[in-house]
């Protein structure tokens, strides 16, 4: 039999979502707090930036059970956020966001110290144009931040909507996220009780609301885009 040449990566193994357990129990509270809010989010495609969780891996910030397990998790998410940009006119609508803010930002960042130095230096045949300069700036600023909330909402609609047009989309996925959150809710709970904690002192973010030993408190509303949850001990 020939062998692989040396410093070949080994194929991932695949994982059956179907039956992988996930294992909270290296997790602190607040971690597992952290954590739940994470799975919780992303079943309805609530894409988190991971970055937190992948600097306390690699600072060894997290317990080890969970790091060994944090490449299938992150994989699993990663499906999730991958997604979003296939959408159509997603792209389109990051795209011209973007443009705004950067288009706000390098006019902010000129006219600000032009209109100084033009004071500080008296040009007083210039001070017309800096303060005009500035208010401009300061009107596409406005208008960045308006359109970028505008398309914050349109690119949300857009995803929702791809969602409600593909139930079967990971399928086994959302199911997976909803036992792990499921598993974590029963370690906090377990944590709460060992170190005698006050649930009312440890609310925890959810998106849904079908999970046991939770209560649910604020319901989503116009601002407010989430429960707050608290452990039934």
């Amino acid at each position: 039999m020939s062998k692989g040449k040396p410093g070949s990566k080994k194929p991932p193994t695949k994982i059956n979502l179907d039956t992988y357990e996930f294992d909270p129990s290296g997790l602190d509270l607040k971690w597992s707090k952290d954590i739940i809010t994470v799975f919780d989010g992303y079943r309805i495609h609530r894409a988190f930036d991971l970055t937190f969780i992948e600097n306390a891996v690699g600072e060894g910030r997290i317990g080890r059970s969970f790091v060994k397990q944090w490449k299938i998790v992150r994989t699993v998410l990663h499906r999730f956020a991958a997604i979003s940009p296939q959408v159509p006119d997603v792209k389109k609508m990051y795209s011209r966001r973007q443009a705004l803010r950067f288009l706000s930002l390098i006019l902010i960042t000129f006219a600000v110290p032009a209109t100084v130095l033009t004071f500080f230096f008296a040009l007083t045949d210039y001070i017309p144009y800096a303060i005009g300069f500035a208010v401009f700036a300061g009107f596409v600023m406005v208008v960045a931040w308006t359109a970028g909330h505008y398309y914050n909402l349109q690119i949300a609609r857009a995803i929702d909507k791809y969602w409600e047009d593909n139930p079967s989309l990971l399928r086994r996925e959302k199911l997976a996220l909803k036992r792990w959150a499921q598993t974590t809710i029963h370690h906090t709970r377990r944590l709460m009780k060992k170190t005698d904690e006050d649930p009312d002192k440890n609310p925890i973010k959810f998106y849904n609301n079908d999970y046991e030993s939770v209560r649910f408190a604020n319901e989503p509303n116009w601002y407010r885009k989430h429960y707050t949850g608290y452990i039934v001990l």
